[in-house]
Order: C-alpha cells, then sequence, then structure tokens
C-alpha cells in the first residue's frame, strides 16, 4: 500500500509524511464503538480489506477537494481537518482514536472537505468505499449504526456550519465596527494632543504679553472677541475661503507675525476678517501685536479641537447605542416589543463602513410609524444582517454603481421589510435553491450558505411570517412578512 495518491501538487500542500506497517490488526478496530461488539471473524474482514495509515505531527492524511473514497478508523492519535474559510489556526473538525471519519455507507459525500493533518502521532485505518456494499451484506447490523452515525454527522455538521456562518457575519460586523470606531477615536486622540501642545504655548504667550506692556483691559478685550459668534467663516465657498485665507496671511505677515499661513485659515474659518483684527489689535503695543495673534488664534483653534473632539465623541456614542440596539443586550434574549425601525437602523449603521469601503449607496424608506411587534428582536436585527450582507456582496463588485435600498411599510395585518440591490441578479435555474442549507454562488471561503437559511428559519419559524425572493438582473428582491399578532414558537 502506498500513500501517494493523497499527495497534492507541491505548490498546494506540503508531501504526506506517512509510514506504512504489514495491515490493521482486527482487534484495534474495537477503538470504534461502531464496531465494538463485532465477531472476531466480522473484525478480521475489515482489518484484511483495510489499510494502516502511520502518521507523524503534520502528516498528511486527505486533501480537500479530493474524491471522497475512503472510510478511516481512528485507532491511535488525533487528526485535524481545517477548512480554509475559518482561517489557518481553527479546525473545522477534529476525530481521535475511536472515531469514524470521511464517507461512510448512505453518505453522499463526494469530495473532502479541508485538509486532514494529524496533530499527534496517529494511526488511522482507511477503508474503501467501494467495499460498503459487501460490507453491509456481510455485517448487517452495521447498516442502523452506520444510518444513526450518519444522523449525528447532519446535525452536528449543520450546528458547525451555523456557527461558522454566525462568526463569520459577526467578523464582518466586527471588522466595521472597528473600522467607525477608529476614525473617532483617531480624531478624539489627536485633537487632545493638539490641544496640549497649545495649552502650552498659550501659557508662554501670556507670560510674553505682559512682558511686551499688554494691559489687562486689552487682553480682556481679545478674549471677549475670540468669544464672539462669527457664523460668516463657516458659510464661504472655497473659492471665497482661499481669497480670504490669501488677504488674512498677507494682513499677518505684515504685522510681523512668523509663518503666517499656520495661523490664517484658523482666523478665516472663526469668522475674522481682516478689518476685525486691525480694530482688535488698536489698543496693542506693537511689540505686543505678534504675540496677541498667536495668543487669540491658539483660543480659536483650542476651540475648534475641543468641538472636533466632542463631536468625534458623540459618533463613538452612537456607534456603541447601534451595537446596543442590534443586540438589544438591554433586553436580553426572549420576546419584546420591537420597533422595527430602531432595528432596521441598528443594523444598517453597522454596515456603514463597508458600504463605505464599496463605493456602494444604502438607501432606507422606512415608514414612520411602523407597529411594533411582538417578537425576538435580536434574532430579527440577525435577519436584516443576512439579507443586507447578501445584497452588499451583490453589489460590491458595481462600486459606485451599486446600491441598495432596505424599505418597510404596513400592509394588510403584516409588516414587510424588503431588501433591494442592483446587483447582475440570481440566475433562473438557481433560484428555487437560494434558501437550502448549505447552498451558495459565493467564491470558496466567503460563506457557507447558510445565511439565507438562516434569515428564513428566524422569519417563518421564529415568527410566522414569510420570506421570498425574485431576481432579475439589476433588481434581486428579498421581501420579509412577519404578522402583527402572531409569534411562532418552533425556534431555529
Amino acid at each position: 500500500m502506498t500513500t501517494e495518491s493523497f499527495e497534492p501538487p507541491a505548490s498546494r500542500v506540503s508531501p504526506i509524511s506517512a509510514t506504512e506497517s504489514t495491515g490493521v490488526e482486527p482487534e484495534s478496530l474495537r477503538a470504534a464503538e461502531i464496531f465494538a461488539d463485532l465477531r472476531a471473524d466480522e473484525l478480521a474482514w475489515i482489518a484484511a480489506h483495510a489499510e494502516r495509515i502511520e502518521l507523524e505531527p503534520g502528516g498528511l492524511l486527505l486533501v480537500s477537494g479530493e474524491p471522497a473514497e475512503w472510510m478511516f478508523v481512528g485507532i491511535e492519535g488525533t487528526v485535524e481537518v481545517r477548512r480554509e474559510q475559518l482561517g489557518a489556526s481553527v479546525p473545522s473538525y477534529v476525530f481521535h482514536a475511536g472515531d469514524v471519519a470521511g464517507v461512510i455507507p448512505y453518505s453522499r459525500m463526494k469530495v473532502f472537505v479541508g485538509n486532514g493533518r494529524a496533530a499527534t502521532h496517529a494511526v488511522v485505518a482507511r477503508f474503501p468505499r467501494a467495499l460498503f456494499p459487501e460490507l453491509l451484506r456481510r455485517i448487517p447490523t452495521l447498516a442502523p449504526r452506520f444510518v444513526a452515525l450518519l444522523a449525528d454527522r447532519v446535525r452536528d455538521a449543520t450546528r458547525r456550519e451555523a456557527q461558522i456562518e454566525r462568526l463569520l457575519a459577526l467578523g464582518k460586523l466586527s471588522a466595521g465596527i472597528a473600522h467607525e470606531l477608529n476614525n473617532p477615536v483617531a480624531a478624539i486622540l489627536g485633537s487632545f494632543a493638539d490641544a496640549g501642545r497649545r495649552l502650552h504655548v498659550r501659557g508662554e504667550l501670556v507670560i510674553e504679553l505682559v512682558r511686551c506692556g499688554a494691559s489687562p483691559d486689552a487682553l480682556a478685550r481679545l478674549e471677549e472677541l475670540r468669544t464672539t459668534s462669527r457664523p460668516d467663516g463657516k458659510a464661504l465657498d472655497a473659492v471665497a475661503r482661499s481669497d480670504r485665507v490669501d488677504a488674512m496671511d498677507a494682513w499677518l505677515r505684515a504685522a510681523g507675525l512668523a509663518e503666517p499661513w499656520a495661523y490664517a485659515a484658523t482666523f478665516v474659518d472663526a469668522g475674522f476678517t481682516v478689518d476685525a483684527l486691525a480694530a482688535a489689535m488698536q489698543e496693542m503695543p506693537n511689540a505686543a501685536r505678534p504675540a496677541a495673534l498667536r495668543w487669540l488664534e491658539s483660543g480659536l483653534a483650542l476651540e475648534a479641537l475641543f468641538t472636533s473632539a466632542e463631536h468625534a465623541g458623540n459618533r463613538v456614542a452612537e456607534i456603541v447605542d447601534a451595537v446596543k440596539g442590534y443586540t438589544n443586550r438591554d433586553r436580553g434574549r426572549g420576546m419584546s416589543d420591537v420597533d422595527l425601525r430602531d432595528g432596521l437602523d441598528a443594523t444598517i449603521a453597522l454596515f456603514a463602513s463597508r458600504f463605505h469601503e464599496s463605493g456602494a449607496s444604502l438607501t432606507r424608506e422606512l415608514d414612520a410609524p411602523l407597529p411594533r411587534l411582538r417578537a425576538y428582536a435580536v434574532d430579527l436585527n440577525q435577519a436584516w444582517s443576512h439579507l443586507i450582507d447578501n445584497a452588499l456582496d451583490a453589489v460590491y463588485p458595481l462600486g459606485v454603481r451599486g446600491r441598495v435600498v432596505v424599505r418597510a411599510w404596513r400592509d394588510d395585518g403584516s409588516v414587510r421589510v424588503e431588501v433591494r440591490d442592483n446587483g447582475p441578479g440570481i440566475p433562473e435555474a438557481l433560484q428555487e435553491r437560494v434558501f437550502e442549507p448549505f447552498f451558495t454562488t459565493k467564491e470558496p471561503g466567503h460563506g457557507t450558505g447558510l445565511g439565507l437559511d438562516i434569515a428564513r428559519r428566524i422569519i417563518s419559524d421564529l415568527h410566522g411570517g414569510e420570506l421570498t425572493m425574485t431576481s432579475a438582473p439589476g433588481d434581486t428582491r428579498f421581501t420579509a412578512r412577519l404578522p402583527l399578532t402572531t409569534v411562532a414558537t418552533l425556534g431555529i
């Protein structure tokens, strides 16, 4: 027996680290519960047709994409199977001594999903799929056991894949939240760093003004001038502002201020004109005027910095509120009176950075008011996330031409929520399969095919509603209908 059939091209994964022995010891198969009580002759037949594979840590047992032609029985050690979409550090599943892995009778598995490598020194018995009919004919007691094992596998795989889908969605949202938080936090840190420097300089300027003979009354008038509202500075268009900055730069230079370009924009943005500054400097000694202008500019800049920090802090608070609204952490997992507008707004807010990154637009058309529902708020928000994420993936390649519309309205005893995109659409031949578990048209590693299935189950099974889809090139719509008076109790 050789292990060369497992070896992938050198560019894909490293060569197999495996050694061979004379065969499988029949009694070693009793490590698997499914074979534990078989007769000695039955175990002997299985062992005679199986191959023993011994692997050192890191040794390759199976390769993703290769035909699923083998059943594996763990005899010693541990083998980990990893899928690319989970990242290199997270195994998709692990099988140990006593576990049965790979393809089994009645399984529809066509190819192996994931690369299987030994995590420790491992010994595995490999039994060929081609002999499954003969195996079941010789040992009919195994048939119901394999059926039960297959049912357990399907249940565990569904649970595992649902967890993967949630993790992928959470990863996308987390990246978006981190991006959204990074900008205002950076603005706050930058504002306070600059403010600290300016406060230090401002103290030195007060000393310089006193030395140059500036009177307390003159300083008081400058401070009063700083706090006077001058809204016209914010209303300038780009050309008018540029002209005013140039004029201010020239006047400051004539007034003896070094590097006037560093101060001119602050005065203009605060609404000052050359005439206003000239009038303010009339009572200031000539020697003190450069320091007075710098002192006044530092006060204006500090005010702008603190205003900027306040706005950034408010943005952080908005993002935190959106996250709380999305998770409904203050309400718990149970049913509650749900405002759909709040949940949709919170979900939309968490996708803002991803839409900004793609260039696509997101438009909200939510009727006001919408009737409140007795529902599971966290689960509904998860459903909206899957639908919006699906639409964003569809329009992402379109860049600035991409458009997603989220609508919500009351309709004859129910509330409807629609997520529409102008992506390429879903081929008609595939439209009947979009809600099937594990069905996806995305590239490998970009989805498990459970997002729409989870959304459908949340809408229909958990809330007694309905999720439907229509699709044509440039117009794909997923529409959820939620009844106003009923909530299902089946769960998901």
